[in-house]
């Protein structure tokens, strides 16, 4: 028998203002805080100066940006999705701690960069709205993640969103 709640649970909305870009060779010089970092496959034209940003691989989070990309454990698969004329460009979000693994999670979710191995099939952490702004390329400008309900509806709608957006993403069920 499955109960579900009668009283929804309250959206958490966070916003998140992401800065950038940092090349591989000057990340040093990404702020000491704690936040949302994002690792992209980046092409630079030396003629027009131009970065575009051309794969979402990796979505992180850390109490210190700055500390934790520097000796990254998956700098070295991060490298290997280059093309030879690609390179890793990074970008910052900053986030309170309280809110830094629930917002990771939500984000990992929502875009499933292929250099994240570890996806969350059901968001434990309630009801999270994100916004997110600025220097955004390859994200989504808002969505909400998590459910309201107890029951059937956290239990098995993460799992069926998950093929859902894998079906509209790559033509079959995940």
């Amino acid at each position: 028998m499955v109960f579900l709640s009668a009283v929804p649970m309250a959206v958490r909305d966070v916003s998140i203002r992401f800065s950038g870009y940092w090349s591989e060779y000057n990340r040093g010089l990404l702020p000491r805080q704690s936040g949302i970092f994002c690792v992209y496959r980046a092409y630079f034209d030396d003629q027009s100066k131009v970065t575009t940003m051309r794969e979402l691989l990796h979505i992180g989070a850390a109490t210190d940006v700055n500390d934790g990309l520097a000796d990254h454990p998956q700098s070295a698969q991060w490298r290997a999705c280059l093309e030879p004329t690609d390179s890793l460009s990074f970008s910052f979000g900053p986030v309170p701690l309280a809110d830094l693994v629930a917002c990771e999670t939500a984000l990992v979710m929502q875009h499933r960069p292929r250099c994240n191995e570890a996806v969350a099939a059901v968001f434990p952490f309630g009801r999270l709205s994100l916004k997110l702004t600025h220097r955004i390329p390859l994200l989504q400008r808002r969505f909400t993640v998590g459910s309201d309900q107890t029951g059937v509806t956290s239990r098995f709608g993460g799992r069926w969103l998950r093929r859902g957006l894998d079906f509209l993403r790559n033509g079959q069920p995940g």
